[in-house]
């Protein structure tokens, strides 16, 4: 879907925020009279209840609005106290917390205590009530057996078994926002849309397929947000974004290279590459025809020249990605082999299987990238007489490709994932158990889960970084996955701005964007 504002429209916005009248003033003079910021987001904003947001847009909103007992630091992953005073790993099974005292939730319902922590903790993590909608995100919470209550501003998160990533995934992260449990009572289904927290900001304004307002939270215990306003409008068109940074109707975007490139002669406007901590590959089905025979799928990989569809795809500014970890990921392979094409060596393979003439489906999204290094794909696989039939679908139809009995069906695809600064968030969607739903390859391998699992639940940081080489290392013997990139994100911002984000700018810190 795609939602375009016109100039009008954005002006109208901005007028009625006091932001007209800053729009041409230069440099340090512009970010002293701004009191309000817009920024551009590609997807619509759906819902802020931790337990049923609808994707990392949504978390960046909700993690300003809530508090977390943990948080990150600005432009960091390390974690930080936020709600609470002091947590503790008191056992392998076991967290204790203690909250800071006098923390409010906003609309009059009150200070925050370990029975909101409880509440807000065990409606994502365990089964609900008869009747009640079990939480897309309880895979966040695996292991929480329960929260224990020990005071009024005191609590145990006790686990069934120990997980490693605990604090990353669930206590930092998007579920592990405190709500008011009185608050998500009293506002049934309509809570959704009208969040109640502790944080820096409150959601003051929301409007579908358009966007949001952020308002500064006078009552928030924390350090005070740079800007009273931040409005968050979501333009899918790349076009109409390039045009709206032009003329200072939005103030910060992500754009792709190809997009962002000509911003760089805009006066005004900062263009920054930062690296991503999604991950891009070519993907084959394990499980399909000649696919079954390693030796095929070797060829396919020695066939291709991973640089070459780089250029194409993304203007030569993503780096290569050569494993499945990204460098910024703890248990990143840094030695993992660089396969160079090899036309002479992949014909080899091919002859040693038997096969000639092969012919395989590309399935790809609807996406420029894709398109241009499925074409390059396309021609280098032709040369060692593999015929390629590029199958380009719309995100729907695409997103669902690899699911149940259609997914055996499965060729070839390019496939793009978000990561989490996590080895086992990312590494999860391989198990066997993921057959069906996102391991697209259909590969099974009982050493990769067994490594998932004991790197899961390994506490010592040495013995987990290498598990989650190791279990690399038997994705590259499968010869199924062909690493692409970990892409690169354009930040296109006014220059007197400064944005925030954890590395890999999928996780955005709107409390901490100030004036460069």
């Amino acid at each position: 879907m795609t939602t375009r504002l016109t100039r009008r429209e954005m002006m109208a916005g901005a007028s009625a925020l006091g932001l007209a009248g800053a729009a041409g003033l230069p440099g340090e003079a512009a970010a002293q009279a701004r009191t309000s910021i817009n920024v551009r987001i590609d997807r619509e904003l759906a819902n802020f209840d931790p337990a049923f947001r609808s994707g990392p847009w949504d978390a960046n909103v909700m993690r300003s609005v809530y508090q977390r007992l943990l948080k990150q630091k600005p432009n960091s992953a390390e974690l930080e106290p936020d709600a609470a005073a002091e947590v503790t790993q008191s056992s392998p099974t076991t967290v204790d917390f203690r909250l800071k005292p006098g923390q409010m939730f906003t609309d009059g319902f009150g200070a925050m205590t370990a029975e909101d922590v409880k509440f807000s903790f065990e409606r994502i993590g365990l089964p609900p009530a008869a009747g009640g909608t079990p939480s897309t995100y309880r895979g966040d919470w695996v292991n929480l057996d329960r929260v224990e209550v020990t005071g009024e501003l005191t609590g145990r998160i006790v686990l069934k078994a120990p997980r490693a990533n605990l604090l990353d995934i669930a206590v930092a992260d998007g579920s592990g926002c405190i709500v008011s449990k009185k608050a998500v009572e009293a506002g049934g289904s309509g809570y959704a849309t009208k969040p109640v927290g502790s944080g820096p900001f409150t959601l003051t304004g929301y409007e579908r397929q358009r966007g949001a307002v952020l308002k500064r939270n006078p009552t928030y215990a924390g350090p005070r947000p740079a800007f009273e306003e931040i409005v968050i409008r979501t333009i899918s068109d790349p076009r109409t974004t390039d045009l709206a940074l032009r003329s200072g109707e939005i103030d910060f975007a992500i754009l792709s290279p190809s997009v962002a490139e000509p911003l760089r002669s805009v006066q005004g406007l900062s263009v920054t590459e930062q690296p991503s901590i999604a991950y891009v590959w070519m993907g084959m089905n394990v499980e399909k025809g000649p696919l079954q025979d390693v030796r095929v799928r070797r060829a396919i990989r020695l066939a291709l020249d991973v640089d070459q569809m780089l250029a194409a795809g993304y203007a030569g500014k993503a780096p290569r990605l050569n494993t499945l970890l990204p460098p910024q990921i703890f248990g990143h392979w840094s030695e993992a082999p660089v396969y160079r094409r090899n036309v002479a060596e992949a014909r080899k393979l091919l002859a040693e299987a038997g096969q000639t003439n092969l012919r395989f489906r590309l399935t790809i999204l609807n996406q420029p990238a894709f398109q241009s290094m499925a074409l390059v794909a396309q021609a280098l696989l032709r040369e060692v007489g593999i015929a390629i039939d590029v199958d380009t679908q719309e995100g729907g139809t695409y997103w669902s490709a690899g699911e149940g009995e259609t997914g055996k069906n499965l060729d070839l695809f390019l496939l793009r994932f978000n990561g989490k600064h996590d080895p086992n968030f990312i590494m999860q969607w391989f198990r066997s158990t993921q057959i069906g739903t996102w391991n697209w390859q259909r590969w099974n391998s009982p050493a990769f889960d067994k490594l998932f699992d004991e790197a899961a639940g390994e506490l010592d940081r040495a013995k987990r970084r290498q598990m989650a080489i190791d279990a690399q290392k038997l994705m590259d013997e499968s010869a199924a996955f062909v690493w692409l990139t970990n892409e690169v994100n354009m930040l296109v911002h006014r220059s007197w701005l400064k944005p925030s984000a954890l590395p890999g700018w999928l996780d955005w810190q709107y409390d901490n964007f100030t004036a460069a």
